[in-house]
């Protein structure tokens, strides 16, 4: 199955329900890792064309990143980084997109791991469908205009989590490591 023909996001269309102060916090942190950290890879990813050996490093961390987002939306404790990609290798993606372990090895090449064919099209389709059918702006904070909007956003989401009862210090740990 390629990219363009996998369900994003299917929960959040199903109806899924999460309590309203669980969900405020999942969605904004699920927001800054895609926000902060998946934008980054994709550049690294594209920028990285004369480095095979880093693209490899940066597209297995975008896929672990995204088992990490797709554990918090489904209300999943997190686990270690060190597990994400044999946990999404075994069992996929279910919040993020329906996707399963062999849809992810195709989508972020990982044959060519193994000395197959190396091509990192398939994962710049997936980013894209996944930020337009994100449910909110995720502004790109690596260019000028970014960075307002960034802080556009951040504000919108302290507001959100007033309403919701939340304190948006809980993004706090996530903005020290990005």
């Amino acid at each position: 199955m390629n990219a363009a023909d996998i369900s994003v996001f299917p929960q959040v269309r199903a109806g899924h329900a999460r309590p309203v102060t669980a969900a405020v916090e999942a969605w904004v942190q699920a927001a800054w890792l895609m926000l902060a950290e998946g934008r980054s890879y994709i550049e690294d990813i594209e920028g990285g064309t004369d480095q095979p050996q880093m693209q490899s490093a940066v597209k297995l961390r975008l896929l672990e990143q995204l088992v990490d987002v797709d554990n918090r939306l489904a209300g999943r404790v997190p686990v270690a980084d060190a597990h994400c990609l044999a946990l999404g290798l075994e069992y996929g993606l279910q919040e993020v997109a329906q996707a399963s372990g062999t849809d992810l090895i195709e989508i972020f090449a990982l044959a060519e791991e193994f000395g197959g064919p190396s091509s990192h099209d398939e994962i710049f389709v997936f980013w894209e469908r996944l930020l337009e059918a994100f449910p909110g702006e995720l502004p790109d904070r690596l260019i000028a205009q970014g960075q307002r909007d960034m802080l556009v956003t951040l504000r919108s989401w302290a507001v959100l989590s007033r309403a919701a009862g939340l304190d948006i210090g809980f993004l706090a740990p996530f903005m020290k490591e990005a």
